[in-house]
């Protein structure tokens, strides 16, 4: 499909160097399905066309106080529980470590892309290193678009999105964003029916975030291109996070401070109207995406000055934009979910609560969650990437407030049907606890990085917070990610991609870990 408008910048895309010879393949480990999760980007603004009630139509997410050291999503590493002992090696590590160096080496002299790495179980399976004309290092601003297929991880980076085989890390293929001189901002993980969707624009000055104001779709068994399209972006501040992309089965609902829509991830068609499907006493509302698609809106009943506000939840079908279900809650109440399965819901008037997804009946209230942590909201459309449900437990990865120390940072579990807080983990300023989501387990499985110390694979017991460690990782594998780093559980196996590694030396813009340690 042709761009609906201007793309920025033009260009054509370097010829990609060729891979080297594929080396063994590593052990195959257990079957477990994929899995995606959102990370707070931008705040999706009002669309145009609301009514002019004297109080704020468009729900924007409540802005939470901001933590005193650099928020969540940059994992450094874990201290504290036994290091598992590795297996002796056997005669054919010397050969198999010579074959690897030999590989290293042809990847410096060819410009390769991947590399394999062997040692004990606990060791990367392979990295693929960052390349600073193509990705990590030329921007801070994250992106959350990991994908899977049967064959392949797929990551987006700065100037597009690249393929590598499960198994090897080999590059399968390479596609850049239409233009020359963009770079993402947005890009959901899910990829329901093998379709991945990016926003970008036009980078800012040295490489920093510009403007946000393009989508684009790429079939992820081929890497093809399916569609683009621009869309009106006012963004008076120039904050390059104006645009929001809730994305759930095969529809993308797209928010600026422009305009509104709803669109097929497969062409780019028009999906549904998104002023037909609220009422004419609500405004459009603002969509946060994931396994569920929910709207949350504000509604006005009369004037601004005598009539009767209240905001509304529902659980929208993403193929027509009907709901499901609706509830009503009281003014501010219902502002944003910071998860969409399980469903939680915050708002200014009374904090964080969770319904059930498959009614909307209310489950457990979250008391004291907003003045206890901080709480990033999802802003580009996606759900919080630090929260994932695991039974009847919520795992949240936040900071506390008012600790004399400076932040700390923790994991906290809540009873999802009293709201009642568990238990939480030991907490430090240079901690991050990562949960771990669609394991097809009810294990309470973290991954765990904290500055000087070796990052893990852990798990919690979900009675009391007891953590015990399942896998421990070089400390190379942190050192090497750099900042910007986000686990991806698929099959089995544990991939941390990055978007912000260093340029120099051996950094990785993608590593790919066991999850059992033999």
């Amino acid at each position: 499909m042709s761009a609906n408008g201007p793309v920025p910048g033009t260009g054509p895309y370097g010829q990609q160097p060729s891979p080297p010879p594929q080396p063994p393949n590593p052990p195959q480990q257990g079957h477990l399905p994929p899995q995606g999760y959102g990370y707070p980007q931008q705040p999706p603004a009002a669309p145009p066309g609301q009514p002019s009630y004297a109080y704020p139509q468009q729900p924007v997410p409540p802005q939470y106080p901001m933590a005193p050291q650099p928020g969540y999503g940059h994992p450094q590493q874990f201290p504290g529980a036994p290091v598992p002992t590795s297996p002796p090696r056997n005669k054919k590590t010397g050969l198999i470590m010579l074959l690897v160096v030999a590989l290293i080496m042809l990847g410096g002299a060819g410009g390769a892309a991947w590399y394999m790495l062997a040692d004990s179980s606990t060791e990367p399976l392979w990295s693929v290193p960052s390349k600073s004309e193509w990705g990590s290092g030329e921007r801070e601003q994250e992106v959350d678009g990991t994908w899977f297929t049967d064959k392949a991880v797929i990551q987006t980076l700065s100037g597009g999105v690249k393929a590598y085989a499960l198994d090897t890390g080999k590059q399968l293929w390479a596609t850049p964003l239409p233009g020359a001189g963009n770079q993402a901002c947005v890009a959901p993980s899910v990829s329901d029916g093998g379709i991945g969707v990016v926003a970008y624009g036009a980078s800012g000055m040295g490489g920093a975030p510009g403007k946000c104001d393009h989508v684009a779709a790429y079939d992820l068994n081929t890497g093809k291109k399916l569609w683009h399209r621009a869309f009106k972006v006012k963004d008076e501040f120039g904050s390059g996070r104006e645009l929001a992309v809730a994305r759930s089965g095969e529809t993308v609902v797209i928010t600026t401070d422009r305009e509104q829509v709803a669109l097929k991830a497969a062409d780019g068609a028009k999906a549904w109207d998104v002023k037909k499907v609220v009422p004419s006493t609500c405004d459009t509302g603002t969509y946060t995406g994931g396994k569920n698609l929910i709207r949350t809106t504000s509604c006005l009943e009369g004037d601004a000055f005598t009539g009767t506000p209240w905001t509304e939840a529902s659980l929208v079908d993403p193929a027509t934009g009907k709901a499901e279900w609706t509830k009503r809650f009281g003014e501010d109440e219902a502002e944003i979910a910071l998860s969409t399965s399980p469903l939680v819901l915050s708002g200014e008037a009374k904090g964080a609560f969770a319904l059930d997804e498959k009614s909307g009946e209310r489950r457990g209230k979250f008391p004291g969650m907003m003045e206890k942590y901080y709480v990033f909201a999802g802003e580009d459309g996606s759900p919080m990437r630090q929260v994932a449900g695991f039974g009847n437990i919520l795992l949240m990865g936040m900071s506390e407030k008012e600790v004399d120390t400076g932040e700390s940072k923790t994991l906290v579990a809540y009873d999802l049907d009293s709201g009642k807080e568990l238990w939480k983990a030991p907490g430090s300023n240079s901690i991050e606890y990562i949960p771990l989501r669609d394991t097809s387990s009810e294990r309470l499985l973290v991954y765990v990085t904290d500055s000087a110390k070796r990052p893990k694979l852990v798990e919690f017991n979900p009675k009391d917070g007891a953590m015990t460690t399942v896998v421990e990782y070089p400390k190379e594998v942190d050192t090497n990610v750099g900042v910007g780093a986000w686990p991806f559980w698929h099959k089995g196996m544990l991939y941390v991609t990055s978007v912000g590694a260093r340029v120099t030396g051996q950094s990785y813009a993608l590593v790919a870990l066991p999850t059992t340690a033999s």
